[in-house]
């Protein structure tokens, strides 16, 4: 959709001449260089550079140089659930006709809380984002949307010609002349299913909630140095009394207690989804944590 936006006509020409760049945040998740891959573009075309750090001035001397067409941006990093803000390069974007995507799999779940949907403003100026219901709103799996500023251009992008499928009733019917993919209806109607037997509102705030509950248990426990203490949705933490540990070795020795924390880098994170894991119970895996690298790291 953004090549197609961006009047390169990348669903009829294909990918040729001047090579098109795209730029994301060098935490962004590995599926942005899957998609590189998977539209041709290369893994060349992937230009990763820290938001933070990067003035308005080099960010458009890059979106000139390298010939950008799309900012991708994330918004719930899988490692710290940081909300990256790119909002100072909005100006840039809108100037060099720059489609911006964020990838809010994880943060949009804020969409469907009352109480933190705030926290969401900056998503109102994207061009696209994409949802991932099946993370911290605890549908089952996959359960994916993305939603577009000009609804029109996923017509426009994807139609093609089979009459054998596709008839006179038009693309209000035929759904699949939206998306690359024919058959996926069945995850808009899991998430409609879903939000019409339980309250995704209450799931939702109840992450942001707990969240918030569990970062000041971290935060008064000497046992542990509690590092990204603003993600709203992620619990991060490195166990304190050891200079280097093994965090493959812990995670085995907790599985054997019975306890799986299978993501780990150089630290712990937990995501608080499952309304049934609670302040006693955090206490108690974080007992368990703190005993196993003591005792076997």
């Amino acid at each position: 959709t953004a090549g197609y936006d961006s009047e390169l006509k990348y669903e009829q020409r294909g990918g040729t001449g001047k090579p098109m760049k795209m730029i994301t945040s060098i935490y962004s998740h590995y599926s942005v260089d899957k998609s590189a891959i998977m539209m041709g573009l290369g893994l060349d075309s992937v230009i990763k550079i820290d938001f933070e750090a990067t003035s308005v001035e080099d960010f458009e001397k890059i979106v000139v140089e390298k010939n950008v067409f799309c900012l991708n941006s994330t918004f719930g990093t899988t490692s710290y659930g940081n909300l990256e803000s790119v909002k100072k390069f909005d100006e840039v974007m809108k100037k060099h006709g720059v489609w911006h995507h964020v990838d809010a799999c994880v943060g949009a779940c804020a969409l469907f809380s009352d109480k933190y949907r705030y926290l969401t403003s900056e998503l109102a100026t994207a061009d696209s984002i994409t949802v991932d219901c099946h993370k911290l709103l605890n549908i089952t799996m996959q359960c994916s949307c993305v939603l577009v500023k000009e609804g029109k251009l996923l017509n426009e992008c994807s139609t093609v010609t089979a009459p054998y499928l596709f008839h006179k009733y038009g693309n209000s019917v035929d759904h699949s002349q939206r998306s690359f993919q024919c058959g996926r209806k069945a995850d808009g109607f899991k998430l409609w299913f879903c939000d019409a037997v339980d309250d995704l509102d209450k799931q939702a705030t109840m992450v942001y909630d707990r969240a918030a509950d569990f970062h000041k248990i971290l935060a008064g426990d000497e046992r542990f140095n509690h590092i990204y203490a603003d993600s709203p949705s992620h619990i991060c933490f490195r166990v304190r009394g050891k200079e280097e540990i093994n965090y493959e070795r812990a995670v085995e020795g907790l599985r054997r207690r019975g306890l799986y924390i299978e993501y780990y880098i150089d630290f712990f994170r937990l995501v608080p989804v499952n309304e049934s894991f609670g302040e006693e119970q955090l206490r108690d895996v974080l007992d368990e944590i703190y005993d196993v690298v003591m005792k076997e790291c």
